[in-house]
């Protein structure tokens, strides 16, 4: 992807053409990124027409970034690509990953860490005496009870202190990995996604004026502003805050702001062509209501795909809530992030809303 970019540093994006510094800030990005290494994980996805999205002057995409894995899932595999190098040269023997019983990002990198002779240690959110299903059952098989600290409701709050606690008692390198992989290490891997979203503009000759990506963490949707806003892409972001607030994301969005300007060793101002949106119509983060196993089986049959109902579902119906509340207008592009593995956990519910 980086290369195809290199060879003619060139968009079909006409607002991008004009802008003169383009070429530049292009290439100052790929030469950073080119600097750290790696690793070969699936890096481009493909974009195509939204079938059930029709709204007056505007066409919609999606980008297929749940393609890009399934056991380890979408777009999260982005950020491992800078992150698992990184642990591998710091010779990390071990990591505290935290999360929930449930989260995809506590199944797909214990993964990584497994193939690459690292040791997983899990600090979950659940309950140990529930029987497990979905991505804590298929967690099992990674790790032995041995290897998790369950920490209920109440105890979560100090999940990340304890973390570091049990790391400092260990004797080899021990490396505490934050919920959702939100560290330094990862944003190199995570800026991944601004470059093939140009890769998709050139290749089907588009210029997005919208871009909506959800945010659970916020560290993929930061990636994106500072990426786009680096580059002075023209498009507007619109990112749906489906597990914190806007105070909360805006904190994570000026660490990764930090973190980006000491990768590029250059001054950025704050981004500023972006709008945050709490869900309208699918609740709070954790809520799960029956209308979105009816948009999960809609999305399926008209476009082919399938979301899940923590973030990808209620993702599509925010948006399409959006265009028709607000006077969208242009080309946009919906970022698809992945997680059908999360179905696994929902089969009861599934079956309920089939009987309806």
């Amino acid at each position: 992807m980086a290369d195809a970019l290199k060879k003619s540093l060139s968009t079909t994006n006409p607002k991008l053409m004009n802008n003169g510094l383009y070429a530049e800030l292009l290439h100052t990005l790929i030469e950073c990124l080119d600097c750290i290494p790696q690793a070969d994980y699936p890096v481009h996805s493909r974009i195509h027409p939204l079938r059930s999205f029709s709204f007056p002057h505007t066409t919609c995409f999606v980008k297929r970034d749940d393609e890009l894995g399934f056991g380890i899932s979408g777009s999260k595999i982005r950020k491992y690509r800078s992150l698992i190098p990184f642990l591998l040269h710091t010779q990390q023997q071990e990591v505290v990953v935290i999360g929930s019983a449930y989260s995809n990002h506590v199944l797909s990198f214990t993964q990584l860490l497994i193939e690459n002779g690292i040791q997983p240690t899990l600090f979950l959110r659940g309950d140990p005496q529930r029987p497990p299903q979905g991505n804590a059952l298929l967690l099992s098989f990674f790790v032995s009870p041995s290897a998790i600290h369950w920490l209920s409701k109440e105890q979560w709050k100090h999940a990340e202190n304890q973390a570091y606690a049990y790391a400092q008692q260990q004797k080899h390198a021990t490396f505490v990995l934050p919920e959702g992989g939100f560290t330094t290490a990862a944003l190199p891997g995570a800026l991944s996604l601004v470059l093939d979203l140009l890769q998709n503009e050139h290749d089907h000759q588009l210029a997005f004026d919208h871009i909506m990506i959800d945010a659970g963490t916020g560290f993929m949707a930061s990636a994106l502003l500072l990426g786009l806003s680096w580059l002075q892409h023209p498009a507007t972001v619109h990112v749906i805050l489906l597990a914190e607030d806007q105070a909360a994301f805006l904190t994570r969005l000026t660490q990764c702001h930090e973190i980006f300007k000491q990768l590029l060793k250059k001054d950025l101002e704050f981004p500023q062509n972006f709008k945050l949106y709490l869900p309208a119509l699918t609740g709070k983060f954790g809520q799960i209501q029956s209308h979105l196993f009816q948009t999960i089986t809609q999305l399926a049959q008209t476009e082919g795909f399938l979301t899940d109902p923590i973030y990808s579902a209620k993702h599509f119906i925010e948006c399409r809530h959006i265009f028709a509340q607000q006077d969208i207008q242009g080309q946009v592009l919906i970022h698809h992030s992945g997680g059908a593995l999360t179905l696994f956990g929902f089969h009861n519910q599934f079956k309920i809303n089939a009987l309806k």
